[in-house]
């Protein structure tokens, strides 16, 4: 069986963070007014990737904004894998723009609400990016290929 991620060496690199904060936003004039391409619904997530040797031990804020279309968005192919959005490192600051379906979006939404607010569950996010490097250079972007998200209760 051979590695998929064998291209340029490139390996998967882990940020892990737990949401402390989400913004829902339906504006009925982005969606008139950009009725072709985005339905105005946006949704985003914060959190902070703390203590992370990829990103040099330095605790950096993280900013993720889901666009809902339409239509099903294409990601393109890298060796297998989706490239989902660009990641932006920059002040020491993540961010980045990631559009979705409907569905996904959905769920998303529904699950923030549900989970979001109760005391003592923490939503945990997990990231992938490409990279061959060992840390994660101030001012470049990264592919993302991988968010997963789960719910954890306190113990």
């Amino acid at each position: 069986m051979h590695m998929i991620l064998s291209m340029n060496n490139q390996d998967i690199k882990t940020l892990k963070f737990s949401i402390n904060g989400w913004t829902h936003l339906y504006s009925l004039q982005q969606a008139i007014q950009f009725n072709e391409q985005k339905t105005g619904r946006t949704l985003s997530i914060n959190g902070r990737v703390v203590g992370n040797e990829f990103l040099n031990q330095q605790d950096t804020d993280i900013s993720i904004k889901f666009i809902q279309t339409d239509d099903t968005p294409v990601y393109s192919s890298l060796g297998g894998l989706f490239k989902l959005a660009e990641l932006q490192l920059e002040n020491r600051n993540l961010n980045t723009e990631i559009k979705v379906d409907r569905q996904v979006f959905e769920e998303l939404r529904k699950n923030l609400m549900e989970y979001g607010d109760i005391d003592g569950i923490h939503i945990i996010v997990t990231l992938g990016v490409l990279s061959n490097e060992n840390n994660w250079h101030e001012g470049t972007s990264l592919n993302l290929v991988q968010l997963d998200y789960a719910m954890k209760g306190d113990a």
